[in-house]
């Protein structure tokens, strides 16, 4: 072996990347990327997360209870009505109400009953109890928001010098999934994530792999225009999509024995959905990529935001305030949080019609953006 020959092989490829400009930002770009969001993802605690407090109490301490609460992991307003409250949680709005009767403070502090010569004759206290009304429909939030209760009693009575008289009972806003195990809160999410990964990547390739081998050019001298060209891809892809869809989740169903406490049938339309942005997206991204290996190039932006951006593995609430917005341009975190409705809440098409809405939206537009793009790319 010549080191010089491997030097001249070594030499052409670094040519063919210069030139190759697309090439050469997706190479340094991509692990940038993934790397700012996997750390901004999985590199941040909970915070800011929605509750309610309703104090009816006469006296201060639950005042002071309330001020010991972690402000910068609970976002907390207040309420008089505790039916509003619990209603937001109901709908929700809301992760948990904490309410405080109006005898807290009494019933948390001993009294004195009577006076003996020894000195007074000290009652011990009743014990005060705080109630919460709690959606648990999202383990990692709900966790998270007890521990913060628990541990502003602690330091209560820490800063009181004594042992904590403070109980929290707890309610339930949806009773069927209080008993829900993480892989129920697990599955729709990486159904969704499943369904749009491979969707985009098969329809991906297959356009493009049509496009390499000439008979989309073959096609486009046909009287068909390209709005006919992409509705009839989709209409293929999406009969293939929507088979995925209702294969993935009847695995889950047999396999996993997820809990669904709403309907079967309207989980597997918001899977559909999903499906069929996904392979609006591949058509989308194919009118961009003349071969294969442009096509892959493009993927890690699309997989790496909708994997760490869009609820899977962590809520969505619970990702730094400025970066939310952007999971809410990912049709799959529309789709993964319907699912999560139907199939922990129970909800049907009274809550859950706007993101059929939504989601149904991001395919018009992904398809007029693809009619765009083959128009601009026959006429270049």
């Amino acid at each position: 072996m010549k080191l010089s020959r491997a030097l001249a092989v070594t030499k052409k490829q670094f040519l063919t990347i210069r030139h190759d400009k697309r090439t050469l930002a997706m190479m340094l770009l991509s692990p940038v990327m993934a790397m700012l969001i996997f750390g901004f993802a999985f590199g941040t605690s909970p915070k800011h997360l929605q509750v309610i407090v309703v104090n009816n109490d006469k006296g201060g301490l639950a005042s002071e209870y309330i001020n010991k609460m972690d402000h910068d992991v609970l976002s907390i307003s207040t309420s008089s009505d505790v039916s509003v409250s619990k209603d937001k949680v109901s709908s929700g709005d809301k992760i948990a109400t904490i309410i405080f009767g109006s005898s807290f403070t009494a019933d948390a502090s001993p009294t004195k009953s009577g006076i003996t010569p020894r000195g007074p004759i000290i009652t011990p206290a009743k014990g005060a109890h705080i109630n919460v009304y709690l959606d648990t429909t999202n383990q990692q939030l709900s966790s998270v928001v007890s521990q913060s209760i628990a541990k502003g009693g602690q330091d209560l009575a820490k800063s009181k010098g004594s042992k904590s008289g403070v109980s929290v009972d707890v309610s339930y806003a949806f009773e069927k999934a209080k008993d829900a195990r993480y892989i129920d809160f697990f599955v729709p999410g990486i159904m969704a994530f499943a369904i749009t990964l491979f969707t985009t990547l098969l329809t991906l390739l297959a356009f493009v792999g049509e496009r390499v081998t000439g008979t989309f050019d073959r096609l486009r001298v046909t009287p068909a225009t390209e709005t006919e060209i992409v509705i009839g891809y989709e209409i293929a892809f999406g009969i293939i999509a929507a088979i995925q869809g209702a294969l993935i989740l009847t695995v889950a169903l047999l396999v996993y024995n997820i809990m669904v406490v709403g309907s079967i049938a309207l989980a597997m339309l918001f899977v559909i959905l999903v499906a069929i942005d996904a392979q609006a997206i591949g058509i989308l991204i194919s009118a961009a990529a003349q071969r294969e290996s442009q096509a892959v190039q493009f993927l890690p932006f699309i997989i790496f935001p909708i994997f760490l951006l869009s609820g899977i593995f962590v809520a969505v609430k619970s990702l730094p305030l400025w970066l939310q917005p952007f999971s809410y341009l990912l049709p799959p975190t529309w789709g993964i949080d319907a699912l999560r409705d139907v199939m922990l809440r129970g909800w049907g098409l009274e809550h859950l019609w706007p993101h059929i809405l939504i989601l149904a939206g991001f395919a018009v537009v992904f398809t007029i953006l693809a009619i765009f793009g083959l128009k601009r790319s026959r006429n270049q």
